[in-house]
């Protein structure tokens, strides 16, 4: 499946993470500490180094994403 922006957000925020949009990426941060945890673009993600990169700093796998989103 390809995954954009919007899918890591709204998984994101099912985390309980807390997310500011900024111009052409997504920021999202730990609402505990505020510490920044992951960027990721809003578009497309078109790499599967990068998914899986974004996923490792949201401590969720490629399955668990699917049932977030």
């Amino acid at each position: 499946m390809n995954y954009t922006g919007k899918h890591l957000t709204k998984a994101a925020l099912k985390l309980g993470y807390m997310i500011k949009e900024g111009g052409k990426h997504i920021l999202v941060f730990d609402p505990t500490t505020g510490r920044l945890i992951s960027i990721f673009p809003r578009g497309k993600i078109k790499k599967k180094g990068t998914l899986a990169a974004i996923l490792k700093q949201l401590g969720v796998t490629e399955a668990e994403l699917k049932n977030l989103i």
